[in-house]
Parts: structure tokens; sequence; C-alpha cells
């Protein structure tokens, strides 16, 4: 074959051809002549115009001369494409012999990768599954108190209600009522409410003072007792916004008590007056019939209402959200941090990334927290106007213990198996959510470490800010602050770990691009 460009490019460049002779002969003897011809023409181009091959992106042309790429004939003027004559691996069909250890191991791969994804789904879904298994069951667990007032000599509506309402309970299986001594409490409406909102007990019923008087009053001269009300004998007071999630299963309760102390008195009310000639059934029954129908029913009052829709973003959806969010903070500054860890001491580096992190989080907060303002949310109820900053406060110490056990596990994740990173924040979403938005005494008792986990106390802390109920701010930002002290101390652990297992990746990289190169 025609050498000649070869040898014009050799009698200008001796050094060059020297190269490019040796590279050529050992062309000849090789079974993959395109590799060494094409870094031979990357290392001794020459140009000269009209006479000399040049190389030009990844083509060659020659217009003289003839070469062998790849056992393949190049005649005078045609154009070899390098990159197509390397040696392309060869295709198969799917259950070709001669990729069956590549068909049983990738085979092998997706059925380990369904196990393991099957096992993570059952297990972690089961969480928020059996939160809500068999509630009504743990309904016993919630008790309410009684508190008479009507406790004198002949009273009627007091000891009756109690001795109704216990029994009654008990036949239901369901909320316990425990009898308080009015004395204790100095007879004071406030102060039973003052021990409701502080979460004493989940509710009261107050038997007024003057019920069994009232009633009888009102037998006595039905004439005068048209304007008579029996839900004035009986209050029940419990605090909504404490446990709304719980409320729904409590409030359907009261109302089925209220109907069956109401028939109950009503039906001894009637029976009273026929066998006492005191009474006049007729003129009870024409002037104030109600005085026999309802002598007796319980009156609601929900002194801390849940009575804003929005509040329901705030704290359900919402704090899902907030997950996320703190999630994403590691997704998107990871990068910028690797740009920057080679040039920074271990210590220093640490530092930076503990301050970004809390700077991120501060300003992340304070968006997510706008949010609310803008739809006006009131934070104005327990701290004034300092509510807003108290409840972006919250969020701030929420997303750093939430963001740093993310990042934490990512950093491990990442370069261990990068697909856990997603079920672990399905995890973190689901293992928050079945305490924090549900009653955690209406479930199963492991369901109690909810109340070590950050969601579960953001949501009580933003109870507080948003209804003024029980302040529990203190408990809350201490299990926030140690989740926050704990992802901290691990935090230069796992950056040495993830550190140390991409170098060793990159070592093993290097290492098998050496043997090929040999």
């Amino acid at each position: 074959m025609s050498m000649r460009p070869v040898q014009l490019a050799v009698s200008r460049t001796v050094s060059r051809g020297s190269v490019l002779a040796r590279t050529m002969s050992d062309a000849t003897q090789s079974h993959d002549h395109g590799n060494v011809f094409s870094d031979a023409f990357s290392r001794c181009v020459v140009h000269d115009e009209g006479t000399s091959p040049y190389f030009e992106g990844s083509r060659l042309e020659s217009t003289t001369s003839s070469t062998v790429v790849s056992g393949i004939t190049a005649q005078q003027g045609d154009t070899v494409d390098l990159e197509k004559s390397q040696t392309a691996p060869r295709q198969h069909g799917f259950f070709s012999s001669s990729i069956r250890k590549t068909r049983l191991r990738v085979l092998r791969t997706l059925a380990t990768s369904i196990v393991v994804m099957g096992i993570l789904i059952m297990g972690i879904l089961s969480i928020y599954w059996g939160s809500f298994f068999r509630r009504e069951n743990y309904l016993s667990r919630v008790s309410f108190w009684i508190v008479n007032m009507d406790d004198s000599a002949n009273a009627l509506v007091g000891p009756t209600f109690i001795s109704l309402a216990s029994r009654l309970a008990t036949a239901a299986g369901s909320a316990q009522v425990e009898v308080r001594d009015a004395s204790s409490f100095g007879y004071s409406y406030d102060a039973v409410y003052h021990d409701v909102i502080q979460q004493h007990t989940w509710g009261a019923f107050i038997v007024h003072p003057n019920a069994t008087e009232s009633l009888i009053s009102a037998l006595a001269n039905p004439a005068s007792a048209q304007d008579y009300d029996g839900t004035a004998a009986i209050q029940f007071v419990y605090p909504q916004a404490r446990e709304p999630q719980l409320y729904t299963y409590l409030v359907p309760w009261v109302s089925s008590l209220d109907t069956n102390i109401t028939a109950a008195f009503s039906e001894a009310i009637i029976q009273m007056v026929a066998q006492n000639s005191s009474y006049s059934l007729s003129a009870i029954a024409s002037s104030a019939p109600q005085v026999l129908s309802t002598p007796v029913a319980i009156n609601s009052y929900n002194i801390r209402p849940f009575d804003n829709p929005i509040s329901t973003a705030v704290l359900q959806v919402g704090l899902i959200y907030l997950i996320i969010i703190s999630f994403f903070q590691f997704n998107f500054f990871q990068p910028v941090h690797m740009t920057l860890a080679p040039q920074l001491k271990r210590m220093h580096y640490i530092i930076y990334r503990i301050a970004t992190t809390w700077i991120a989080y501060f300003f992340l907060s304070l968006f997510y927290s706008l949010i609310s303002l803008a739809f006006q949310i009131d934070f104005t109820r327990a701290f004034g106007r300092a509510g807003f900053v108290v409840y972006w406060m919250i969020n701030w110490l929420g997303m750093a213990a939430v963001g740093g056990a993310c990042e934490n596990v990512a950093l491990i994740a990442v370069v261990t198996y990068p697909p856990l990173i997603g079920f672990w924040l399905i995890f973190m979403v689901i293992s928050n959510v079945s305490v924090a938005f549900y009653a955690i005494p209406l479930e199963a008792g492991i369901y109690r470490y909810g109340y070590a986990f950050p969601i579960k106390n953001i949501c009580d802390a933003v109870k507080t800010v948003l209804f003024n109920t029980k302040d529990t701010l203190g408990l809350n930002i201490g299990v926030l602050v140690a989740w926050i002290a704990v992802n901290t101390f691990l935090l230069p652990f796992c950056i040495w770990f993830s550190g140390y297992r991409m170098q060793q990746k990159k070592v093993a990289e290097e290492s098998k691009a050496n043997l090929e190169k040999r």
C-alpha cells in the first residue's frame, strides 16, 4: 500500500517520524490497528497543504494514499471514521448463551432489588396503616372529669348524672369518667376551664350548682317555666385544638351520652311527676313540655376551637412539605460543598458546612413561614405580635432537626446505596406523620415514640402559637435542640465516611483503568 504522505511527514520531522514508524510497525502486529493508528496520528500530525494527512475532530482524511484500519482497506480518496474503526461490542439476543453470565447477574440484581423494595415498602408503610388500626379500642385511655357543683343534700340532677354517666361509659367500653370534688376547684368554672386547657383532662362535665333547684321550680310552676332550658343543667367543656383528630372520635361519644342521659332523665321525671300529687302532669305538658321531654341535657363548650381551615395546611400537609424542603437543601447545596471541600482544612470545612446549613435553614424557614402569614393566619392569640417570630423560630429549629438527620443519612447513602435516599425520605414522612397528625392515645403503645420525634413537637408548639393551647414550648424546643445536637455531632463522622468511600472508589477506578491500559 502507498505510504508516501507518511514518508513526506517523516522527512520533515525525524523525531516524530520515528515515533510514527514504531507505532505503524506495532500496528501491523496488533489486532486493533485502528486504535494504534489513531493514537499515532493524534501525536504525530504534520500539516502540509496538498501532501500530508491531517486530523480534524475524529475524522482522518488521506487524499493520496490508502491505509489499513481495523482490517478494512481504505482506497485513495476514502474517508475513515476513527470512532467507528474501533472494535464495537457485538450485540446478542437476550437469551443468547454468549451473555449468559451477564444475564444471570442482571436478573439476580433485579430480584434482589425487588425484594429489598418490598421489605422497605411493607415495613415503612405499615407504620402509617398501623396508626389507624383499631383506634376505637383505645378510647378507654381517654378520661373525662365530672365536676358536680349540684351537691346539696336534696340534689337530684348531680348525683343522678354521675350514676348514669359512669354506668353508660362502662357499658360502652369507651372513654372513662372520673368524679372530681367541686370544692377542689372552689366551685369556680374558670378553675375547671384552666385545668382543661392545661391538659389535665381531655374534657370536663360540669353540673351547674342550681340544676336541681331550677328543675324542681319548673315542675312546680309550669306556667312560668316556658323558657326553661335543660341544656343549662350540664356543660361539657373541651379543647378541640389540642388534638383535632381525637375529638372526632370523642364528640360523637359525648353526643351519644347526651341522648341517653336526656332519655333517662325524661323517663325518671315523668314517673316522679305521675307519682307526686304536688305536680300536675297535664299542666306541665301543656305549658312547658320541654321540662318533661328534655329535663336535663348536655351543652358542649369548645374552649379552644380549631376554627381556621387554613390551620389544617399549617399543621398537616404543610409539615410534610417542611420535611421535603429540609431534604432538598442537601440536593441543592451538596455540589457547591464538593467544589470547596478539597481547598479547606477538615475542621474549617466542617464549620463551613454547619454554618451554611444553619443559614440556609434560617431563610428557608422564613419563606415557609411567610406563606401562612400571607394567607392571614392569626399569630396573636398566645404571644401577641411576637407570635409570627415565635412561629418562624419553631420552623427554623424544626428544619434544622429534620434536615440534619436527612443530610447525615444522605451522605452515607450516596456512597453506599443511593436508592436508599428516596426510602429514607418516605420513612421520615411516614414515621412523623403517623404520630403528629393523629392522637397518640388512640394508637398502639409503640407509637409513643412520637413524643421524641421532631414533627410531633413542631406540631404541638405551633398549636400553642395558633390556638393558645397548653404552653409546651420548653419541652418542644428541647426535643428539637436535642435532635440538632445529635445531628451536628454525627455530621463530621458522616462527612469523613463519605469522603473515605469516595476515595476508595476513585482508587479502585484508577487501578481498573491502569489494568485496562496494560
